[in-house]
């Protein structure tokens, strides 16, 4: 690091492998705590540097990931505390650092040696009474986080503004920590949320643009694929992402197309539109210019392509016998990826092209400790009439939510929360009745037996149209068992390996369902 480290004063800049870096005094970081704490008191103060310190990990590791592209992952990751070391915050000692990517686990202690928030907190203001180091701590579950697939939460528990000898953190998964600490509940329900008051001028746009929210929403919702998609972008590759309807599959492709390129261009375009043919030639005449940007295409329902803009899309992406290094392809289905093989309606060639890392965008139902975080920010985004009003869910009502199935997943839930939050017979507080209200408007609005007869018809109808697609397979020769094996193992593969949400989706108890997987494995 201190070799891509370039002081320029006649510059005005200093850069740390091409990233501007600025060089102040220790007392700016306190004066900022003061002041915060001084106009907004200790708790709000604690939560915006909090939040800032995160936001800051983040990025940081983001920069780690880019400037040092042939870093190996466990290097990258440790490097944050060089980081810290390197910009003159606090020295770390390693007491233990565990760490496993592919299966999301981690836990850490750490020493904290002359940590710039302790260090000018005691010499304007004595001993504290509790740990002070608040962007520190939001910086390392920022920088951590990246990294996994799960939130990373450290807590300082010793500081050197409390007179002891070191600052102490300690760092495990949020599931570790559980969802009932308060430290991990102040940090979901607030840290990691912008509420209103924080921000009145996002008020002034009423439901959402430009929100504060939207990065931290897009982030979370792709959260438990982003460790593949910066695998895919730092390895230059095309892709498929696939998920049910409304569980973010054209969000993930947005993240992955800013990741891989700073600058450049996305097209978004239905698989089986008239404009594909003409968007093609474009973005062909654009990759032969000189200098071009660079393109990537998201096509929405992959399995509608036509046969020649598939065979257009091959040759596109084999250039000279190779990817283009200026092109990206993703394509998107809510179909599954062994559908799309079964389907047969797409080139071999093209298809193993796009899976080589294919992408599978979890339901909602198959993150329900996500749940009432979505449903905090989906409230941050609505308007109301007094800046200092907050609109919260219950502790009842985020339990509610969190066992439903959402089965419109991110669509269904932003539409209930709002519907809920504009009609609750509570102003501030949506409470479960508000949701359950919510859920069920649209019935409520027909005659009860109307909605019974509709219902039952929709039932029918469902049910006769599974059976005619089963015939088919039955007539085949696949027993009845081996279809109803391979329903519950797409069941839960859609759900993430989560037998709770699979259960759920199948209408089986956890139990009766691990019980059949079990005897699927023997």
């Amino acid at each position: 690091m201190l070799d891509r480290m370039t002081f320029s004063p006649a510059r005005g800049s200093i850069e740390l492998n091409g990233a501007r870096m600025v060089l102040s005094r220790a007392t700016y970081a306190a004066d900022l705590q003061d002041e915060l704490i001084r106009r907004y008191g200790e708790h709000e103060a604690m939560v915006l540097l909090l939040r800032l310190g995160y936001r800051n990990g983040r990025e940081d590791a983001e920069f780690i990931r880019q400037a040092w592209p042939n870093l190996e992952i466990g290097d990258a990751f440790t490097a944050g505390t060089r980081l810290h070391m390197v910009t003159g915050t606090v020295r770390v000692e390693t007491l233990h650092n565990d760490f496993d990517f592919k299966n999301d686990r981690f836990s850490g202690d750490f020493l904290w040696h002359g940590s710039v928030e302790a260090m000018e907190y005691s010499r304007r203001h004595g001993r504290a009474i509790k740990p002070v180091c608040w962007a520190q701590t939001g910086y390392a579950a920022g920088y951590a986080s990246v990294f996994f697939r799960k939130l990373i939460l450290y807590k300082e528990v010793s500081c050197a503004a409390m007179g002891d000898k070191f600052c102490r953190v300690v760092g495990k998964t949020v599931d570790e920590w559980g969802k009932d600490d308060p430290f991990v509940r102040t940090f979901l329900e607030e840290v990691l949320v912008t509420r209103p008051e924080t921000s009145p001028r996002i008020r002034k746009n009423g439901l959402t643009q430009g929100s504060q929210t939207a990065g931290i929403l897009d982030d979370m919702i792709v959260a438990p694929v982003r460790r593949d998609l910066e695998r895919l972008a730092m390895a230059g590759l095309s892709t498929v992402i696939t998920g049910p309807q409304g569980t973010g599959c054209f969000k993930a492709a947005a993240w992955l197309q800013a990741r891989r390129f700073a600058s450049g261009e996305l097209h978004r375009v239905y698989g089986g539109s008239d404009t594909l043919p003409e968007l093609l030639r474009g973005i062909r005449q654009m990759l032969a210019k000189k200098g071009a940007r660079e393109q990537t295409l998201v096509v929405e329902a992959l399995e509608d392509l036509p046969a020649d803009a598939q065979l257009d899309l091959v040759n596109l992406m084999q250039a000279d016998g190779a990817a283009p290094d200026n092109f990206m392809l993703i394509g998107l289905s809510h179909r599954s990826l062994s559908q799309l093989q079964c389907d047969k309606k797409l080139r071999a060639d093209l298809l193993y092209a796009l899976s080589v890392m294919p992408v599978t965008m979890p339901s909602l139902a198959a993150r329900q400790d996500d749940i009432a975080v979505f449903g905090d920010i989906y409230l941050s985004h609505l308007r109301t009439q007094q800046d200092d009003f907050v609109l919260q869910l219950t502790p009842e009502a985020r339990d509610f939510i969190r066992q439903q199935s959402w089965p419109g997943n991110f669509p269904e839930l932003r539409s209930t929360i709002l519907r809920a939050a504009l009609k609750a017979e509570t102003a501030a507080a949506i409470t479960a009745e508000d949701i359950a209200k919510a859920l069920t408007n649209e019935a409520s609005t027909r005659p009860q037996s109307s909605a019974v007869e509709t219902s039952k018809r929709s039932t029918a109808d469902c049910i006769d149209a599974v059976w005619e697609a089963t015939k088919s397979t039955l007539d085949h020769g696949v027993p009845i068992d081996d279809l109803i094996a391979k329903i519950e193992i797409l069941a839960l593969n859609e759900a993430g390996g989560n037998i709770s949400a699979a259960a759920r989706r199948l209408g089986l108890t956890r139990a009766k369902l691990g019980y059949r997987l079990a005897l699927l494995n023997k």
